[in-house]
C-alpha cells in the first residue's frame, strides 16, 4: 500500500494543483480575494490511529480542531470559521455525542474560531474531519530561509513521545513528569497567538506534527539551504527520561511527532523582538541552529557534522 507522502505526490499530480496559478498549497491552501489572502485547511483525524486508549472523546474532538488551528498559526493566519464533519460508530451513545460537542466547545473558544456547520455520517470508527478557513496579508512559507538565519523552535521537544511511552509501554517516570507528558499527547497546544505575531519575523515556518527531523528536512528541502542543528530542543527532564529507560535521545526529540510547536528560520537582528513575542505568548523558545549554503539538515556533535534523516510519523508507513 503507499504511504501517505506518496498518495498526497499522486493526487497533487492527477490534479494538477500547483499548476493553478491561483491556488498555492504549503501546509495551507491559498486563494487571492481581492487585496487578502483567503486560507483552507482540512485534517482528518480517526480514532485508532490518532488516540492511545486513554484518551477522552472531547479531547479527541478537541484534537481535532488543534491540527487545523497549528498549521494556521505556522503561516501567521487568524482562524476565523470551521466545518467539522463527523463518522459516528453505531454503538455510540447520546452521552458521547455530548462529549464530542464539549471539545468542539472548549477549541472554538481556546482558538478565538466559529464552528459554523459540518456533516455526518455512520462509519466502523470515530472520524472527524476538520476544515478551517481565514484570512492574511501574508503567508510564511516553508521556502525562505537564508543563509545565516537562526532555527527556532516555539517550544520543547520530546514530551508528547514520552508520554506515548509511558501510556503504550509503561515506561517509567516520576509522577510530575508523566503528567506532562500524558497531557502532552491529551492536550497539545496550537501556538495561534505566537504564530500570528511571528510572521512579521520569520523567513520560513511549519508546524512539527510530523516531528522534528520531517519539519526540518522539508524546511531545508524547499528553502534549498543546509540546516546545522548545534543542540537538540530538549529539556532536563526529558534527556533524564531518556536516559532511565534507554532511549536515544536524538530519536526521542527528533522522531516524535505530534507536538504542534512553530519550527522556523529568522534573520539574526530578529532575534530580540521574537524573544519577547514568545515571553507574551507564553511561549519557551529554543535556538537550535542556523542556516547555511548547501542542502541537507546536519547536527553538530564533537566537532563533527552527522546528517539527520528524514524520519517521524507518517500514516500508512
Amino acid at each position: 500500500m503507499p504511504r501517505e507522502r506518496e498518495i498526497i505526490d499522486q493526487l497533487t499530480r492527477a490534479l494538477a494543483i500547483m499548476k493553478k496559478r491561483t491556488l498555492q498549497n504549503d501546509d495551507v491552501s491559498t486563494v487571492k480575494a481581492g487585496d487578502r489572502i483567503l486560507a483552507f485547511k482540512c485534517d482528518m483525524f480517526v480514532r485508532s490511529t490518532d488516540a492511545p486508549r486513554q484518551m477522552k472523546k472531547w479531547q479527541m474532538a478537541r484534537k481535532s480542531v488543534v491540527s487545523c488551528a497549528s498549521d494556521f498559526a505556522c503561516k501567521g493566519i487568524k482562524p476565523l470559521a470551521s466545518l467539522i464533519s463527523l463518522g459516528i460508530p453505531r454503538n455510540f451513545a447520546y452521552k458521547d455525542i455530548q462529549e464530542l460537542a464539549k471539545g468542539f466547545k472548549v477549541a472554538e473558544k481556546e482558538f478565538d474560531v466559529n464552528i459554523v456547520g459540518g456533516d455526518t455520517n455512520e462509519s466502523n470508527d470515530l472520524v472527524i474531519d476538520c476544515c478551517m478557513v481565514g484570512f492574511a496579508d501574508r503567508i510564511v512559507k516553508r521556502a525562505g530561509a537564508r543563509n545565516d538565519d537562526l532555527i527556532i523552535t516555539s517550544g520543547p521537544f520530546g514530551y508528547s513521545s514520552s508520554g506515548l511511552k509511558i501510556l503504550q509501554n509503561k515506561a517509567k517516570a516520576s509522577s510530575q513528569f508523566s503528567r506532562r507528558a500524558r497531557n502532552a499527547v491529551f492536550m497539545p497546544k496550537a501556538r495561534v497567538g505566537f504564530g500570528l505575531g511571528l510572521a512579521s519575523y520569520a523567513s520560513s515556518a511549519m508546524d512539527s506534527s510530523d516531528g522534528l527531523a520531517i519539519t526540518l528536512s522539508e524546511l531545508s528541502e524547499h528553502s534549498r539551504k543546509r540546516f546545522i542543528i548545534d543542540s537538540l530542543p530538549a529539556t532536563y527532564e526529558v534527556r533524564e527520561f531518556a536516559k532511565a529507560n534507554r532511549y536515544d535521545i536524538k530519536k526521542l526529540v527528533l522522531q516524535g511527532g505530534e507536538e504542534y510547536e512553530i519550527v522556523a528560520t529568522i534573520p539574526k537582528h530578529n532575534l530580540r523582538k521574537v524573544l519577547a513575542l514568545a515571553r507574551k505568548n507564553g511561549c519557551w523558545l529554543f535556538v537550535i541552529g542556523h542556516v547555511e549554503a548547501g542542502k541537507g539538515v546536519f547536527m553538530k556533535e564533537d566537532a563533527k557534522l552527522k546528517r539527520v534523516e528524514k524520519r517521524g510519523w507518517e500514516h500508512l508507513s
